[in-house]
């Protein structure tokens, strides 16, 4: 039952990161979807959302208002009996990663 979760997260990955680039209404610049954690009943998918921008709050809050269009759209792209609930997750890991890069920069440039 694992590898199937772990399938389905993929492919909820690859379909929601084209979702929200083609289809949204308000466009979301410089995203990344790292990770989806999905049940294993696969009635509930964790989306993480990452982004490469300062302002990603509000880039994130495009996103939550669009949740219930972007479940509807992946109903009709994805071969599943049942769409999981979406609940996206901020996940600044990028941006605390290009920092950590940043930092060490300027200590080798020392």
């Amino acid at each position: 039952m694992k590898h199937r979760s772990i399938r389905v997260g993929q492919q909820i990955k690859e379909i929601v990161s084209e979702i929200i680039q083609r289809d949204l209404r308000e466009k979301v610049k410089f995203f990344s979807i790292p990770h989806v954690k999905v049940s294993d009943d696969s009635s509930f998918a964790r989306i993480y959302i990452s982004f490469f921008e300062v302002n990603s709050e509000k880039e994130f809050e495009k996103i939550t208002k669009a949740k219930g269009f972007i479940r509807s759209q992946l109903a009709k792209k994805m071969q599943i009996k049942k769409v999981p609930e979406l609940d996206f997750v901020l996940d600044n890991s990028l941006r605390e990663g290009s920092d950590i890069v940043d930092k060490l920069e300027t200590l080798v440039g020392e």
